[in-house]
């Protein structure tokens, strides 16, 4: 067997290739070492994590090739080419950019143009190897024409979440750019219980409910009492335990929950652009009627006051945005801001410097002329596993706290259940972040301790106020409850 010490030589002579043919050069003594190795190269295509593989089984291939001598050479070739490469740079060049691009992914519009070789395919990231994934956790190849919005939505049947995707693979700097044969992480976990929360809730409630059970502290033991042959009881749950919640991360929200409903502003936030009339307005048009009421709704076309002068861009897409009532607060009655409720979203076809023609992309509701246009906003959804309510027993959390403030559907609204959405007076300045659980309570009778009426789970938030879903309930909620952070 012949040491690849002993072919350093060859090996220095091999890489003397022009840099501008790095590529073709590694296409071709791959090549070359298929003929002269024992199987690895045809698996490299079937791997599911070609990233490292290729690297680790690199050594015994060349070892045990018919013709050792040109082996090494060939499978050193691509790997100097690659270091020769003008817009090639090395790994430890990319994590300082990394905080950047998370917090700014809209910032480039070109793929990353710095690529190195990672086993048999290029990339400009530095995946890790799959083998130091969580056990049982799923992983995926990248395939051509993926995108994390299509992988969200075969993984987690919604599109809207390929921020967790993201999020798990923290390599990936630039979301706009993936590239196949890199092998992402699908947490293995949130991936069963976004796809089988179905099948659990249908067949698995009770084994669910005993599992719980088992956990609470001061529970009835199986097995004490049990005649010989009969099934152990089941520990008893009652009203003062700690009922509720999930075994594992859920989304905690729809997409209609986030993209149309709304939020809390500033009661004078500029919205200089707006739906100015429709396309064919003259078959909208009811003669003699004293208000023409031209709603629009998807896929109608539309005229928009304001251009490129007031900040719109060709091929963007708005959210749809119409100004309601001011906020007051349930107890001190001051202005806490405006509600603006989402009712679509709208694409930039063409513009000039003060007008502009759209299209209607998505409606929530009939939009009407005088919608104001905002800049999209990125939205994930929040994935969490949804803790228990608090037990009778238990202390307050001695966190912030706060009030429900207003409800979607009206603040006439006099009973509030799980499912709806509600805003709290709470927001970043108050440090909630999405994803953050609060609990309702009340205190009405004076002398007596408070009384826990549910959950709320945070979905997005402003500066002092948040849009939160009432995930779990014990008693009716209102405007006007507390909440506080747990």
């Amino acid at each position: 067997m012949v040491s690849v010490r002993r072919v350093a030589p060859i090996l220095f002579f091999a890489v003397t290739i022009p840099a501008w043919a790095a590529p073709q050069a590694a296409t071709k003594t791959e090549t070359t070492s298929t003929a002269t190795s024992t199987q690895p190269a045809s698996k490299k295509a079937t791997t599911t994590s070609p990233a490292k593989k290729t690297a680790k089984t690199a050594p015994s291939t060349t070892s045990a090739a018919p013709a050792p001598a040109p082996a090494p050479a060939t499978k050193k070739a691509p790997a100097k080419a690659a270091e020769k490469k003008p817009a090639a740079k090395k790994a430890t060049e990319k994590p300082a950019a990394k905080t950047t691009a998370k917090a700014t992914p809209k910032t480039t519009s070109h793929p990353p143009r710095e690529l190195h070789k990672v086993g048999d395919h290029w990339t400009p990231y530095n995946p890790p190897d799959p083998s130091t994934y969580p056990p049982g956790a799923k992983t995926y190849a990248i395939k051509q024409g993926d995108t994390l919005w299509g992988l969200a939505q075969q993984f987690f049947k919604n599109g809207y979440m390929w921020p967790q995707i993201w999020e798990t693979n923290t390599w990936i700097t630039d979301a706009h750019w993936i590239y196949p044969g890199d092998v992402l992480l699908i947490e293995g976990e949130i991936a069963r219980q976004a796809e089988g929360a179905a099948g659990t809730t249908a067949g698995g409630a009770a084994a669910g409910t005993a599992g719980a059970a088992g956990t609470q502290p001061g529970a009835a033991g199986a097995g004490i009492g049990t005649p010989f042959g009969a099934a152990p009881p089941r520990p008893l749950i009652t009203a003062a335990d700690a009922v509720g919640g999930t075994a594992g991360p859920v989304p905690l929200a729809t997409e209609a929950d986030v993209y149309c409903y709304g939020y809390i502003g500033d009661p004078n936030e500029p919205l200089p652009n707006r739906i100015l009339a429709w396309e064919d307005v003259e078959a909208r048009y009811i003669p003699g009627a004293e208000r023409q009421d031209l709603h629009g709704s998807e896929g109608d076309l539309a005229f928009v006051e304001g251009g490129s002068s007031t900040g719109l861009t060709a091929g963007e897409t708005y959210m749809l945005v119409l100004p309601g009532s001011l906020v007051h607060h349930p107890h001190t009655k001051d202005v806490v801001g405006r509600q603006y409720s989402f009712i679509g979203q709208v694409k930039i076809l063409c513009m000039d410097g003060t007008h502009t023609r759209a299209i209607i992309t998505q409606s929530c509701s009939e939009i009407p002329i005088g919608a104001r246009l905002k800049p999209m906003p990125q939205i994930p959804i929040p994935l969490a596993r949804i803790p228990s309510l608090p037990a009778f027993c238990d202390p307050a959390s001695g966190k912030t706290t706060g009030y429900i403030i207003s409800a979607f559907g009206g603040d006439w609204l006099t009973s509030l259940g799980e499912g709806q959405l509600v805003q709290i007076d709470l927001g970043r300045d108050q440090q909630v972040q999405p994803g953050e659980f609060l609990t309702v309570f009340r205190e009405e009778v004076p002398g007596l301790p408070r009384q826990v009426l549910g959950q709320l789970a945070v979905l997005t938030t402003e500066n002092r106020t948040a849009t939160a879903k009432i995930v779990l309930m014990r008693y009716d909620m209102r405007i006007g409850d507390r909440v506080e952070i747990r």
